[in-house]
């Protein structure tokens, strides 16, 4: 879909487009103001010759946000075309490998799948900004992962480090393997009871997510209940619904599967605390150690510049006026100004 004509237009298009635009809809969930501190984008130099065209190709879930960078292009730069085709996350990496993309949004890590096409094909890695921080609990939003247990469970906190020794037989994080809930601190009837531990098949993105950041990449203990559904959310219903009734499990999921018969284990990012719950304050913060943040990919080659249409674009998204489209969507999280600092140093 290509945005043309004044900021009116420009959103009545976005709604009256071919079917594979499809706003995600999600209930707010926050009502944050951006940083103060952040930086505001005044843009820079960007040639632009006749029918030229900026390429958003990439994930629904992100669209009204890219929706609203893309607005802030188009006003700063009204002979470039600003094209959005917002089919899945899935799409990003294709639309930079085929060349279709200048800009891959993806509400998640690209999946190892995904990076080794694209590094097959060039031979370096995409170039990722992280954009914003994913929802506290929205369902498809690139929610916080979580950690329930049943009810009943006495456990009151666990660090990273403890869940890479309970769901790996590689324990990176350095803890030795965990396998009782004796084995972190619990006692009485709990304490030779195992842990009964479920999860999800890969590929997927939260799968491949708990993965890389609790486990450091290490192997999968082999009596893990996988659980099946309709959709990685029904999965995770099931595994709650089961270790309602049977006392004893646990399992990474999203609150959007937190029923009366389970409860959320607060996290640390090292043994000892300081515990956390995945509020929108402690996700916003990252204090919550599974809060997640959303990209946007780029095929960049190792020590060339990025185009400046391109280099612009991310700069709009890396500042003042971009972050406060994120906060104004209400479900996405707006960066911390060191993070902004950060991917904007990045740019070059």
């Amino acid at each position: 879909m290509a945005l043309a004509g004044g900021a009116g237009a420009l959103a009545a298009s976005a709604f009256t487009s071919a079917p594979a635009w499809a706003l995600k809809y999600a209930a707010i969930e926050h009502h944050l103001k951006v940083d103060p501190n952040l930086p505001v984008w005044v843009p820079g130099p960007v040639t632009v010759e006749p029918e030229e065209e900026l390429n958003i190709v990439g994930a629904d879930v992100m669209d009204e946000i890219t929706l609203g960078w893309a607005k802030l292009m188009r006003k700063a730069y009204p002979r470039l075309s600003v094209t959005i085709e917002a089919r899945a996350s899935g799409a990003g990496a294709p639309g930079l490998i085929d060349g279709r993309g200048h800009l891959a949004p993806v509400g998640r890590e690209m999946l190892p799948a995904e990076e080794k096409a694209f590094v097959d094909k060039f031979g370096y890695k995409p170039f990722a900004v992280k954009v914003a921080t994913g929802s506290a609990g929205s369902l498809g939003k690139t929610a916080a992962s979580i950690i329930i247990v049943d009810k009943a469970n006495p456990i009151q906190g666990l660090s990273l480090p403890q869940l890479d020794a309970i769901y790996s037989t590689t324990a990176k994080g350095g803890h030795k393997l965990i396998r009782t809930w004796g084995d972190v601190g619990l006692t009485g009837e709990w304490a030779n009871r195992p842990i009964h531990l479920y999860g999800l098949k890969a590929p997927n993105g939260i799968e491949a997510y708990f993965r890389d950041r609790v486990m450091l990449g290490g192997d999968y203990r082999t009596d893990i209940q996988f659980t099946k559904g309709r959709g990685f959310t029904h999965a995770f219903n099931v595994a709650a619904e089961d270790m309602a009734k049977h006392p004893g499990g646990l399992t990474y999921a999203l609150m959007a599967n937190v029923t009366p018969d389970v409860r959320v284990v607060p996290l640390s990012e090292k043994d000892g605390g300081p515990y956390y719950l995945p509020t929108v304050e402690n996700v916003y913060s990252h204090r919550y150690p599974l809060a997640r943040y959303v990209y946007i990919y780029v095929n960049r080659p190792p020590g060339k510049a990025l185009e400046p249409k391109v280099k612009e674009f991310l700069k709009a998204v890396l500042s003042k006026q971009g972050q406060d489209v994120v906060a104004k969507e209400g479900v996405y999280i707006p960066l911390q100004n060191h993070v902004v600092r950060e991917e904007l140093a990045k740019l070059g």
